[in-house]
């Protein structure tokens, strides 16, 4: 997965940029909120039709998104409630473009368009609702699935900047949905380990 293989090296990456944060006295909240608000007006743009000036917002806000956490991590600030806000923000931003698309789409009178925005944002829904409820057991599927936020985003992005928007969300509706698909039979066959492996204790005990 691409994102784990990120993971690897973007701390150093983005080192001087946390800096820059730092003595600016940017808190992470802020950051989050502040993608969040160029995220979304990166979707309004969307709405009206201009796709790379869109694309050229969006990847601005996407990259301040992925400081939020280094940022956190580096001043030692993170918190239940700033990770919290964090995947909201996320969710909003992604459903905010998506409607932008929506809209552009509806005014120009496109079905099969409008169809697959549809679903892909079922699929987004439906993983993000599996990995909160699975969460609640005790198992974690932030890694599991062909696409994480980051796959779908430099999707999402290509697709502006090429404006090759029916290719991406047919890629898009694909994804998300067999993400959401692979994280439910991850949380299914995980459910089953655990209770194998509660009564093979219990016989022992036995």
């Amino acid at each position: 997965m691409l994102s784990r293989w990120v993971r690897t090296w973007h701390t150093q990456v983005l080192g001087p940029f946390l800096q820059v944060l730092i003595r600016l006295n940017i808190t992470p909240n802020e950051l989050t909120l502040g993608s969040w608000l160029i995220i979304t007006f990166a979707g309004c743009i969307v709405a009206t039709g201009n796709s790379l000036l869109g694309g050229v917002v969006l990847l601005i806000g996407a990259a301040l998104d992925g400081l939020d956490g280094e940022l956190a991590r580096a001043l030692g600030a993170e918190t239940r409630g700033g990770a919290f806000l964090d995947s909201i923000a996320d969710h909003y931003g992604d459903f905010a473009v998506y409607l932008g698309l929506f809209w552009f789409y509806l005014n120009q009178g496109a079905r099969f368009e409008l169809l697959l925005i549809l679903f892909a944002m079922f699929g987004s829904l439906v993983a993000s609702l599996i990995r909160s409820r699975a969460g609640m057991v005790g198992i974690e599927t932030k890694n599991i699935g062909v696409a994480t936020r980051l796959e779908r985003m430099l999707v999402l992005l290509f697709g502006l900047f090429a404006n090759q928007m029916l290719l991406v969300l047919s890629v898009l509706a694909l994804m998300n949905n067999v993400s959401a698909f692979e994280r439910m039979v991850h949380t299914l066959r995980a459910i089953r380990q655990a209770a194998q492996d509660n009564s093979q204790h219990k016989r022992l005990l036995h």
